[in-house]
């Protein structure tokens, strides 16, 4: 049988974003796919996918201030291996060998895409790099290439370890003319995919009439953005389906900026604001009075101001804030205060940094959460709360329990004018709680 995509992975998260698109496109483009998947680990669920034939996606959500649902069928997967066995490697270099293959495509969480001194293929990368050179012997035609993974540059890190597989293992000029020919892209995908919706199974069950031990859930929301050629709309016509899909020349690094410092970033910041407070759900938290003012704030007058203070962003904000509000997406504050001390870092840093820069203070609400940050920390491993006592994962991260070590711990290294402003205002908020 003929495969369009090869695609990398069997999870929740892919199978109810991009072969849910690709099932779009077929409906409403009249562009049909079929995907061969295969297993990127030794152990997967990728025999049971194909056996069924069909898995359904459930999508809740609010969109324009109105609280929907639908669920969709996916016909998309049309074979799969796990090439982990003698039969399954084959199986994946047969379907690699499809003329008719277009894409290769992969979510193989974010420690998927690295480069290993070994004799045999034992990755994603290395498995690939394979069959990119069986190809490339046959003289068949290039392809997409579309990494999923939740890494910066995720299109450039792929090809370079495809570039030190084929060193490694000789593959030779054939191999490297046929990379060159290939169309690579950076990516960034946005939709909450929690998975198998539990709660709920038993209802739609008796809506599909039968059992889907594959359904998965998500939000309605959706966002895809492509760095790279426009050629890829030839074969995924993804505006003429209706769907969130940006392609960008050199934009990527807005959106995943935004996605940061908005989504994750409202995530953490609001973390021990909550906590403290005596609520463990976002959704419950977003629609509490109390902090209603102080998300808008923390948004439209902070984290977008100090990045980039358009009409896209600020939607995107609104946008964030709606999704949190999901009655269908359990987000536990507990799960997401997580490794905060990284987190904080990464999140919150740059919209501190940029806010101080750019208006020559702190950002009162962010500076107010970091300073609930602190007040959380401040235990010995265990922190008691309204809801319970919580056990601080990363507590061992700490450089120590005084206020200057604290801040040293979330964020290293401040610009000592900034550092020196931070210390002082979370002395004042400490004291004044």
């Amino acid at each position: 049988m003929g495969y369009t995509v090869l695609q990398f992975g069997e999870g929740n998260f892919i199978r109810a974003f991009f072969d849910w698109m690709l099932q779009k496109i077929g409906e409403k483009a009249g562009v049909k796919h079929s995907v061969f998947l295969v297993q990127p680990l030794p152990e997967g669920r990728v025999d049971d996918i194909v056996k069924q034939g069909e898995y359904h996606v459930l999508l809740q959500g609010y969109r324009d201030g109105e609280y929907r649902e639908s669920l969709d069928t996916v016909t998309v997967i049309a074979g799969g291996a796990n090439p982990f066995t003698p039969e399954g490697r084959q199986a994946m270099i047969e379907a690699a060998l499809s003329p008719e293959l277009r894409i290769i495509t992969s979510n193989t969480t974010e420690a998927g895409i690295f480069f290993e001194n070994r004799a045999e293929p034992h990755n994603y990368p290395s498995f690939l790099a394979e069959m990119l050179q069986k190809r490339a012997a046959k003289g068949l035609p290039p392809l997409f290439i579309l990494p999923l993974e939740l890494i910066e540059n995720n299109g450039k890190n792929l090809r370079e370890c495809l570039e030190k597989y084929g060193k490694l293992w000789n593959y030779g000029g054939v191999f490297f003319d046929y990379l060159e020919s290939c169309t690579f892209y950076d990516t960034l995908v946005d939709r909450i995919v929690p998975g198998f919706p539990r709660k709920e199974s038993g209802e739609i069950f008796r809506r599909i009439g039968r059992e889907d031990f594959h359904v998965t859930a998500g939000e309605l929301f959706h966002l895809f953005v492509l760095q790279g050629d426009r050629s890829i709309l030839e074969v995924l016509p993804f505006h003429k389906a209706g769907l969130n899909v940006v392609l960008t020349d050199d934009r990527l690094a807005f959106f995943r900026n935004r996605k940061v410092r908005i989504l994750n970033g409202v995530h953490t910041a609001s973390t021990p604001v909550a906590l403290l407070a005596g609520v463990e759900y976002v959704k419950d938290f977003v629609e509490d009075e109390r902090f209603t003012a102080m998300l808008s704030s923390l948004v439209h007058d902070e984290i977008v101001p100090a990045f980039s203070d358009d009409s896209d962003a600020h939607k995107y904000g609104d946008d964030v804030l709606e999704r949190f509000r999901n009655p269908a997406l359990e987000h536990a504050f507990r799960s997401i205060a997580l490794n905060s001390i990284a987190k904080s870092n990464t999140r919150l840093r740059p919209t501190l940094e940029d806010y101080f820069r750019l208006f020559g203070k702190l950002p009162s609400v962010l500076t107010g959460c970091i300073a609930a940050m602190t007040d959380l920390y401040d235990c010995d491993g265990v922190k008691d709360l309204p809801g319970g006592p919580m056990e601080l994962s990363d507590f061992r991260q700490l450089k120590g329990r005084s206020l200057v070590e604290m801040t040293d711990s979330f964020f290293p290294g401040l610009d000592p004018v900034l550092g020196t402003a931070l210390l002082g205002r979370l002395g004042e908020l400490r004291q004044g709680k």
